[in-house]
């Protein structure tokens, strides 16, 4: 089966057909009904544009800003130093974000940097109430009011108090868990986006750890597999055993909790190689590149001023869809990053 085809049907089965991750959270559920039907309205015209050769990726990634208001050891996206003065305005994402729904983009990610330092960003979700927008943010932001239905904030940690601490500032990990706290009285829609290394490995997958933070009330848990922002901190990446014991335990995890357990890149494989490029996900970085991953950033065209869906026609990001069989994770848990000179060279064609 197309790899394209497979991701879009397992996107749909976790969103649409399991609804543990609503549990005790029974205001959400004609939102997520109204969101899973356009869900399947967008794959139809992501297929439609399939056909004339224009491939549209379910999930797309929007780095608003590079600002933060931590300074967390090993932050990708203060390691590529771009520049505030080109930062995409509030109205450009805006666009793009109306551009993206138009064009069968389903699900929403918002990053940064911190998303909520971003003027603008916060209505987002209420402007586009069919989208699924999803937010990786330190939480200590969000603010005392309910929020949209559609949006679903991942509070980021990286494993228990000690390792959250030591790599985002003292006292940080209580903030977080208050945040929940806070959220989970008003029953509202959250969870936890976890940085999964060789050091927390065995702390995270337990299910003692996924437990509690289920008893929070996170109705999902993303574990991110980590992506060294530089030779220094190579050594947390997943070893070989972890990434083959994490496939194995995946489905187990997921079975396990009334909430959506999803490790991220995940397997890869499942789908004939890497999802990046569009064939499940693409980036746009805080300054318009449209790029093939957060961990890759190439590119080729800008989308300030250019309507998305030509944007999306980009030499560059074809390429790399084609050779997508050729990108192999090694190290880290990216395997644009891992195949970094592959990319080069893909980008320095002509």
């Amino acid at each position: 089966m197309d790899g394209i085809k497979l991701f879009n049907e397992t996107l749909a089965g976790a969103l649409i057909k399991n609804r543990r991750f609503l549990l005790k959270r029974p205001s959400y559920l004609r939102a997520f009904a109204q969101i899973s039907a356009n869900m399947r309205k967008q794959e139809k015209i992501r297929n439609r544009y399939l056909k004339e050769g224009i491939v549209v990726p379910p999930i797309l990634i929007i780095s608003v800003t590079n600002d933060c208001n931590l300074s967390c050891a090993g932050c990708y996206a203060c390691a590529q130093g771009r520049a505030k003065e080109s930062e995409m305005s509030s109205g450009e994402i805006e666009r793009i974000v109306g551009e993206a729904a138009e064009s069968g983009v389903c699900v929403v990610m918002i990053a940064g940097g911190e998303p909520l330092l971003k003027k603008g960003i916060r209505n987002l979700p209420e402007n586009h109430p069919g989208t699924l927008f999803v937010m990786f943010t330190n939480g200590l932001l969000l603010s005392d009011e309910k929020l949209p239905f559609n949006l679903v904030p991942m509070l980021s940690l990286e494993g228990g108090k000690e390792s959250t601490d030591e790599r985002r500032g003292e006292g940080i990990y209580e903030k977080v868990m208050g945040v929940m706290e806070r959220l989970d009285s008003q029953g509202s829609l959250f969870g936890a986006s976890v940085t999964l290394t060789s050091a927390n490995f065995r702390e995270v997958i337990n299910s003692g750890y996924l437990a509690a933070l289920e008893k929070k009330g996170c109705r999902a848990a993303f574990l991110i597999e980590y992506v060294p922002s530089g030779d220094e901190d190579a050594s947390l990446c997943l070893t070989a055993e972890q990434k083959s014991e994490l496939r194995a335990v995946e489905k187990k995890l997921f079975r396990e909790h009334n909430m959506l357990v999803v490790t991220l890149p995940g397997d890869e494989e499942r789908y004939g190689g890497c999802l990046a490029s569009g064939r499940g996900f693409l980036h746009l970085s805080s300054t318009g590149e449209l790029e093939a991953c957060p961990f890759a950033p190439y590119s080729d065209t800008n989308v300030k001023g250019r309507p998305l869906i030509e944007a999306l026609k980009s030499p560059l990001l074809k390429r790399i869809r084609d050779n997508h069989s050729l990108l192999k994770e090694g190290r880290g848990g990216c395997a644009l990053k891992d195949n970094i000179e592959l990319i080069e060279s893909l980008n320095a064609t002509e």
